[in-house]
C-alpha cells in the first residue's frame, strides 16, 4: 500500500486555485488519488477562479492536523413582504453529510440567528444521526426603540442577534424559521431574517451591524463554517489491527481518536511535519532547524 500511494501521490492534482489537496482528498476522476468519500471536485463556478467543492459547497481549507475542512454556504433567511403583509421570500439552505466522512464541528461552530422577533431551528430532527428529536433553537428579538447602538453594545446575545452552540454528531444541516412572530411594526428596522451555522472564530458581531445596509448585504453572503472528518468507523486501536487498512502509514505518525463521532485521524510526531497518510518519501518528514 505504501509504494502505491507514493506513486499516486506524484501524479495527481493537489492543488485547485491556491487551495491544497492533500492526501487522502483527492480530486474526482482521477483515479487513486482520493480514498472513499474524500472526493472533491475543482470547477470554474463562473468567475475564471478554479473552485474546490464538496457536493456543490466551496471548500476553502483542509487541515490534516486537526482532521477539518473550512467550508462556505449561502445563508437562510426569510424576509417580510411590505405589499402582502407577510413573510414570503425564504431561502432554506440545507446540505445533507449523511454517509460520508464528514460532521459539522462542534467545536469550530455556533448556530447564529440575526433578525428581530425571529425564532430560528436547525434541524430538522429526524435527519440527525445523534437523535430522531434533536431540534437547536435560537431566538433574536428587539423592540422598536432598539436602534444599532443599544445592538451592538449587548453583543450577541439575544438582541438582535442570538448563538448557540451544537451538539456532536451533527450531520445533516437545515434552517426553518417559526412564522408565528409578528413584525408588522419593525419591518423598516429590518424587512429579513437570517440564521446560518458559522465558524466561531470569523464571527466579528460588532460589524455586521454597523448599517443596516450592511445587515442586509453582509448576511445575505456566504458565512465560514467547519466540518470534521475521520478515517472509517474504527478506533485507533480497532483500525491497528488490520494493516492492510489502516492509514497512518508514515512511521513517524500517530493516530487520534476522532473527537466528534467514529473514525480516527492521524497526525506526524512531535518534531516532523507533512502528510502522515503517506509513506515516508512522502509523508512526515523532520523539522529542520535554521
Amino acid at each position: 500500500m505504501a509504494a502505491c500511494l507514493a506513486a499516486v501521490a506524484a501524479s495527481c492534482q493537489r492543488k485547485c486555485g491556491e487551495i491544497d489537496i492533500p492526501f487522502p482528498f483527492g480530486i474526482a476522476g482521477q483515479p487513486g488519488c482520493a480514498m472513499t468519500g474524500f472526493k472533491l471536485s475543482c470547477n470554474d463556478t463562473g468567475n475564471g477562479v478554479p473552485t474546490l467543492l464538496l457536493r456543490n459547497v466551496e471548500v476553502l481549507g483542509i487541515s490534516l492536523p486537526l482532521g477539518q475542512a473550512r467550508m462556505k454556504m449561502d445563508m437562510s433567511y426569510d424576509c417580510y413582504n411590505t405589499t402582502r403583509k407577510d413573510i414570503d421570500c425564504v431561502d432554506m439552505v440545507d446540505l445533507n453529510l449523511k454517509g460520508s466522512p464528514f460532521t459539522f464541528s462542534d467545536t469550530a461552530n455556533k448556530f447564529i440567528v440575526f433578525g428581530c422577533r425571529m425564532l430560528a431551528y436547525l434541524g430538522p430532527g429526524e435527519q440527525n444521526d445523534v437523535g430522531s428529536n434533536l431540534t437547536i433553537g435560537c431566538a433574536a428579538t428587539c423592540g422598536i426603540g432598539d436602534d444599532l447602538v443599544s445592538i451592538n453594545s449587548a453583543g450577541c446575545s439575544g438582541i438582535g442577534c442570538c448563538q448557540t452552540n451544537i451538539p456532536k454528531g451533527i450531520r445533516y444541516y437545515k434552517v426553518w424559521f417559526d412564522g408565528r412572530f409578528n413584525t408588522t411594526d419593525i419591518y423598516n428596522w429590518t424587512r429579513c431574517a437570517y440564521a446560518a451555522l458559522v465558524e466561531t472564530s470569523s464571527f466579528n458581531f460588532s460589524t455586521v451591524y454597523n448599517s443596516l445596509s450592511r445587515f442586509n448585504d453582509n448576511l445575505g453572503s456566504q458565512p465560514p463554517f467547519v466540518v470534521d472528518w475521520a478515517i472509517g468507523n474504527s478506533t485507533c486501536e480497532q483500525a491497528k489491527t488490520n494493516s492492510d487498512s489502516y492509514m497512518c502509514i508514515s512511521s513517524n505518525s500517530v493516530c487520534l481518536n476522532s473527537r466528534n463521532g467514529p473514525g480516527y485521524i492521524c497526525n506526524c510526531q512531535n518534531g516532523f511535519e507533512g502528510n502522515p497518510y503517506l509513506n515516508d518519501s512522502f509523508g512526515c518528514q523532520g523539522k529542520f532547524l535554521n
